[in-house]
């Protein structure tokens, strides 16, 4: 064997013929695939091609955390023009099909994050296993960059699934378990960890003495793949996904760029792999790629402790939360407990008495059932998530608890006294947090002993799928209690934003105005569904007034009634929801709010149904061109707006993860990049002479911001 001079790879030879290629990226969290990686790779293949020696090569990885999280990030950002974007792909796709065309048998062992370029590599080898654990993730998660696979993952994808399952993992760049991929054919094995390590060997043993891993099995799966292979069928299906995606695709054109890639790797006399190419190329440097890898970015630097943490706070002193007490088992509190107790905590819950107790263990219960339901758990696996979290009616139970975080009403007095009943039960370190969307963290703390260790967690709802948690630092919270929180939120694998002790913090100070322009809107007599289509034609994920009914009117009302100080005109916003909210209609949760939710769809209201008196509308105005129709502008601006308050009052320290938690928080539209994105997309100029026609119009709740101002006069 040629003793090669590698920094990424260690290489072993025995004398069964096993060749294992052990990867190792020195200086990285994980393995990636860059240049100089690239580059040895090359090396190794040059060599297992003259080798006759050889009987099977085995790649995996020595890092614990993971086979390969896929290509540099950084090195894509990197890339300027569609020819060095050609460059790379091609060098790639070479690479990886001489990996295909090797002589000898190849085997990739997967365990953790095996993503995107990991996964094409994969993808390229004769055989796959993975280790079945939580930690494994297999995908290519490319279409949330706004690209596609470019080292042929688009081609051998739909050979090894089929074209339904490939579809489905590239257009949305989910990831699948372990479990999952080998349901598809994605893996030939999903070895359990108990039994990984004999596992593994007797896969190889398997293989080097020229057996299979395939069973030639008839199945539903192969014959629904043998169907997949008629042109009429094929069609068929990429037409339905095509109309399915068609109002995604102007905002995401990665989206038909993976379809047409796919659908060559069919034709006869076309080369699917140039077409891969051709697209990635034309893809890396549209708007919506480089605002997607822009959010990237951003997110990553919000997940880093040293983002919001001091310099000597970096590394947290003392022992990481660990036991978790939540006060309160509505919605909120079941959910941060099931989110806390899925990432292995330990949680107590405290309600009130018996009879709310008994409620709230059969809210936990129905989550985790869900939840269980969804991961195709077993009940062994289902009552050892259940059984992590207590609830009880005794504040007794905190004593050992690392944080408490409380979940009850949104009223600041009910808090208070809950807060300081509470921080009595807890040790001298413990930390408390409470879960508001809108009160003050800082006169929530008059209540406390300790309000140096006390700040605000906002979780948004649902919590399961909600990524964004605002951590909020009163007036008095020490450096260390943030530095704790924000690991802790990180710790549930949530994305964290520490922003001020403003009102309504960030996210609802910034969507709160656009929310109360829609309401305006109806109060003026505009159609309730015509308002929500055009903002997800803007590219939100659901429109003002029917995020308002799953959000809850009551909610809505409780949080203008907390912005009135900041933001003017909120009283008309409060005349509109008081009377909805006297006669219960507040949305999802009683069936009518701006939409009636009795049927089987949901049916916009008649405007008449939900205000009861209507405003005459403003005359119209001749607006400089935006890109945005006169209903996107009315509700898009005031968030351009109130994002630029939010930048020069300092809400949160950076301005880029301004946009980032409107991305996480509330969908807002990704290709777009988030508000102060639009705002140097459309022209600082451009949207300063609007916004002063749409104060003409509508009043001075359109008052463009002082920053506005000065960076016209730029």
């Amino acid at each position: 064997m040629t003793h090669q001079n590698l920094s990424n790879f260690k290489l072993s030879l025995d004398d069964s013929g096993i060749y294992r290629v052990a990867l190792d990226v020195p200086g990285r969290p994980m393995n990636v695939l860059d240049e100089n990686v690239m580059g040895e790779l090359e090396q190794i293949v040059n060599e297992l091609e003259t080798r006759g020696d050889v009987k099977l090569v085995v790649f995996k990885s020595t890092k614990e955390s993971g086979f390969l999280a896929g290509a540099d990030v950084e090195a894509i950002e990197s890339i300027r023009s569609a020819e060095q974007a050609d460059h790379l792909m091609k060098q790639g796709q070479q690479l990886f099909e001489r990996i295909e065309k090797l002589p000898m048998t190849t085997l990739a062992v997967l365990h953790g994050p095996c993503l995107g370029g990991g996964l094409e590599l994969a993808l390229a080898c004769d055989y796959r296993i993975a280790r079945d654990n939580s930690s494994t993730k297999i995908g290519l998660p490319e279409i949330k960059l706004g690209l596609i696979p470019g080292w042929g993952g688009t081609q051998r994808l739909p050979r090894r699934v089929g074209l339904k399952h490939a579809l489905s993992m590239i257009l949305t760049g989910k990831h699948l378990s372990a479990r999952e991929a080998k349901q598809i054919g994605l893996v030939d094995r999903a070895i359990s960890p108990d039994r990984w390590r004999d596992d593994v060997v007797r896969v190889i043993d398997t293989l080097v003495r020229g057996g299979s891993l395939r069973r030639k099995l008839l199945s539903t799966g192969w014959i629904g793949r043998g169907v997949e292979r008629l042109p009429l069928v094929r069609n068929m299906m990429v037409s339905v996904t095509e109309r399915r995606l068609a109002g995604k695709s102007k905002h995401y054109p990665a989206l038909g760029a993976a379809i047409r890639a796919i659908v060559d790797g069919y034709r006869q006399h076309v080369d699917g792999f140039e077409t891969e190419r051709r697209e990635f190329c034309q893809l890396i440097n549209t708007p919506t790629c480089r605002q997607l890898l822009r959010l990237f970015f951003s997110r990553e630097r919000a997940r880093d402790m040293q983002t919001w943490a001091p310099q000597s706070l970096r590394l947290i002193h003392g022992d990481p939360i660990r036991r978790l007490g939540v006060i309160g088992a509505g919605a909120m509190g079941a959910g941060i407990a099931q989110a806390a107790a899925i990432r292995g905590y330990g949680v107590h819950i405290k309600e009130v008495d018996d009879e709310a107790a008994h409620q709230g263990s059969a809210r936990v219960d129905r989550l985790i059932s869900k939840y269980s339901r969804h991961k195709q758990w077993n009940e062994f696996r289902e009552g050892e998530l259940r059984d992590r979290i207590t609830i009880g009616t005794d504040y007794h139970l905190f004593a050992n608890v690392d944080c408490v975080i409380e979940a009850v009403v949104e009223r600041m007095d009910v808090k208070q006294r809950v807060l300081a009943d509470a921080e009595k039960e807890l040790g001298k370190s413990a930390i408390l947090a409470t879960n508001t969307s809108s009160l003050s963290v800082t006169e929530m703390a008059q209540s406390l002993q300790r309000p140096d260790h006390f700040a605000g967690l906002h979780f948004f709802n649902p919590v399961h799928r909600m990524e964004l948690v605002e951590v909020v630092r009163g007036e008095l919270t020490s450096d260390a209690t943030i530095a704790q929180l924000v690991s802790l939120v990180r710790a549930l694998g949530k994305t964290p934003i520490v922003t001020s002790d403003s009102p309504g913090f960030l996210v609802n100070r910034i969507l709160f105005p656009y929310l109360g322009e829609a309401i305006l809107m109806v109060r003026e007599g505009q159609d309730v569904g015509t308002i929500d289509r055009e903002l997800r034609q803007f590219g939100m994920p659901m429109g003002p007034l029917q995020l308002l009914d799953q959000v809850g009117l009551d909610v809505a009302l409780h949080v203008a009634r907390s912005l009135e100080v900041v933001m003017s005109d909120v009283d008309d916003v409060i005349e509109v929801l008081s009377p909805l909210v006297a006669r219960d209609q507040i949305g999802v949760k009683s069936k009518r709010g701006f939409y009636d939710y009795r049927g089987k769809k949901p049916q916009p209201r008649q405007t008449s149904e939900v205000v009861d008196f209507m405003v005459e509308p403003a005359p119209p105005e001749r607006f400089t061109p935006d890109g945005l129709s006169d209903i996107q502008r009315r509700l898009v601006y005031p968030m351009l707006a109130e994002a630029i308050r939010c930048d020069d009052e300092r809400v949160v320290e950076h301005s880029w993860a301004i946009d980032l938690a409107m991305v996480l928080g509330t969908g807002f539209a990704p290709h777009r990049g988030g508000p102060l994105s639009v705002v140097e997309q459309i022209g600082t100029q451009t949207v300063l002479a609007n916004m002063e026609l749409l104060r003409l119009q509508h009043g001075e709740r359109f008052t463009p911001p002082e920053k506005l101002l000065l960076g016209a006069k730029q």
